[in-house]
């Protein structure tokens, strides 16, 4: 009788038994990384390589691909529970920063408007040679009598 070779005479699968007599495959990391390798590039997809390689488990090449990328296993990342008074405040903070922004830019809007004005006064002063803008301690001018008569 000949005995049917595996596809990967390397050596690279060991074999061994626990205490419940099911097998436990263990391989090898250059054998790990193989088909890791094999995957990524697209040559083989996970299904391809189990079947061909003889690997078993559903999730055992994605556990290596995994470990391949740095992550530990199938270790959940933690993801921070939220606070509901930090994410109120942040909420807050982000409308206060809109609100800063909106009036910030309507002060440049006025700033300019005066800056506009300003220049329209001057040109006026100077094309028509008239006092437009009053000048700071500039004597009241007097009323004239008529203006304190009334009309009867």
């Amino acid at each position: 009788m000949r005995q049917k070779k595996s596809p990967d005479s390397s050596g690279s699968k060991k074999q061994s038994s626990n205490r419940r007599g099911a097998q436990q495959l263990f391989y090898t990391e250059a054998f790990k990384q193989k088909i890791v390798n094999e995957v990524l590039s697209g040559k083989l997809n996970k299904r391809q390589a189990s079947l061909i390689y003889g690997i078993r488990g559903n999730a055992t090449i994605l556990y290596w691909i995994n470990q391949s990328r740095g992550l530990k296993g199938y270790a959940a990342k933690t993801k921070q529970v939220g606070n509901f008074a930090d994410m109120k405040k942040d909420i807050h903070t982000k409308k206060l920063e809109e609100e800063n922004k909106e009036l910030k830019e309507l002060l440049r809007v006025a700033e300019l408007r005066a800056d506009l004005w300003q220049h329209a006064i001057e040109i006026a002063e100077k094309k028509f040679n008239i006092d437009i803008v009053k000048k700071y301690g500039a004597q009241q001018s007097t009323p004239s009598k008529n203006s304190g008569q009334k009309k009867k």
